[in-house]
């Protein structure tokens, strides 16, 4: 797997110290929650960063994309004309979106600051690679998301995708557009829905994003379609009326990858004494877990233990990938022409704690597990279309096949969840 991460960041120049001189200080959330992005990055081996930008050319349909073989510009046009980046241009990906995706339309210009600021501290960072620059769709933008990530996903090169774009320009009186309700408004539906449920952000309607001013709405629908992941909200602020939003919407894990690799040796028939466990130290922990797979982002199969049963974490992830591509009894066997369709997460559960009423339960934060005499039903945490605790409480009856008017023991648990 080669899209190894995504983040959503904002673009605003002044919070580059050669152009803010000092202002830059106010939003010292953001630059905190970048340089902890752009740390990532680094750390991840990323070789090449396509970036995807509200302030390049846009179309109204499909995308443009900067061509030439190296990329460049400055803060010129905002009083730092001494700060230039220069990046070599990744043409083979490049050209792959090209030709796999039609609707691109190519622009000869240089960097715009939707793309400078995000370079910018990924220099800082210590970041040297190749860089590929599209502008945002203005329509699908989830689509396209999904397009350009598999591609990314296929590159014998480590790859990121980082989105651009700044929330509500209308946060405050002297913001850039004045204020209004719907700037605030607008933000706090991002940010709850980045942190509990995606579907909050992908249902703002039309005249709310508007009234908002904002520039990166189908930039983050972008990331958020690219790939599937466990989001992180790095940090949040509007100290000047605008809305800077740094979060991680990806981050790739070997664990995960090991997941895959199980359940790939055993529908291949594969000998597992060449099976190479990643080195990581939480695979030797006894620790419980549950595997999942998806199929074009619906459920294909999900096998777990509630307590720890085999020697270690690394027997545990290779018995539940197994089980959940071949013994989920209500998913048919996955084959293995499946395989490369297949989105895998490995949830690691932390401690059961005993609680005493649905008011302790959260159904974003906490996993729950009921029991009723020797029947017991577990229902993970911040799941899609599992909005209350009510409704967590319920199917986890239901899947211990508990009525519903029946008393039950409650437990909760976190997790640590792990995508390829």
């Amino acid at each position: 797997m080669s899209l190894v991460y995504i983040g959503y960041v904002p673009h605003p120049p002044i919070i580059v110290p050669e152009v803010g001189r000092g202002e830059e200080k106010a939003s010292q959330k953001t630059i905190e929650g970048y340089d902890r992005l752009a740390n990532e990055i680094v750390q991840m081996k990323v070789q090449t960063v396509l970036i995807v930008s509200p302030h390049t050319l846009l179309t109204e349909k499909g995308m443009t994309y900067l061509k030439g073989s190296t990329l460049s510009g400055s803060f010129k046009q905002f009083g730092a004309s001494q700060v230039q980046l220069i990046y070599k241009a990744d043409e083979k990906i490049r050209e792959t979106i090209t030709e796999q995706i039609g609707e691109t339309v190519p622009v000869e210009s240089e960097l715009d600051h939707g793309a400078l600021v995000p370079l910018y501290f990924l220099r800082r960072a210590g970041w040297e690679g190749k860089i590929v620059v599209l502008g945002m769709p203005t329509k699908n933008a989830e689509k396209y998301g999904r397009q350009v990530g598999q591609i990314l996903n296929d590159s014998d090169q480590r790859c990121a995708l980082v989105a651009s774009g700044d929330l509500s320009h209308r946060l405050k009186e002297d913001s850039p557009y004045g204020f209004h309700p719907s700037g605030p408004k607008m933000d706090n539906l991002i940010v709850k829905g980045l942190k509990k449920d995606t579907s909050l952000i992908r249902g703002i309607p039309h005249d709310l994003l508007e009234e908002a001013a904002q520039c990166g709405y189908n930039s983050l629908l972008f990331a958020l379609g690219a790939r599937e992941g466990e989001v992180k909200v790095l940090s949040y602020e509007g100290p000047f009326g605008v809305g800077y939003l740094v979060a991680e919407i990806y981050r790739s894990s070997p664990i995960a990858g090991f997941a895959r690799e199980c359940l790939t040796y055993h529908l291949t028939a594969q000998a597992f004494d060449k099976l190479i466990i990643p080195g990581d130290p939480l695979l030797k922990e006894k620790r419980s877990c549950f595997v999942t797979l998806k199929k074009e982002g619906n459920l294909r199969g999900c096998i777990g233990t509630v307590q720890p049963v085999r020697e270690n974490l690394a027997s545990e992830i290779k018995h539940n990938a197994i089980s959940a591509g071949t013994q989920d009894p209500r998913f048919r066997p996955v084959a293995a022409e499946e395989l490369s369709l297949l989105a895998i997460s490995v949830d690691i559960l932390g401690d059961l704690e005993k609680v005493s009423s649905n008011d302790e339960l959260d159904p974003y934060r906490y996993g729950v597990v009921v029991r009723r005499g020797g029947r017991v039903g577990l229902l993970l945490p911040h799941l899609e279309g599992v909005d209350s605790v009510e409704e967590q409480v319920e199917i986890a009856k239901q899947k211990a096949g508990i009525l519903s008017d029946e008393e039950v023991g409650l437990w909760r648990f976190e997790v640590e969840r792990y995508f390829e």
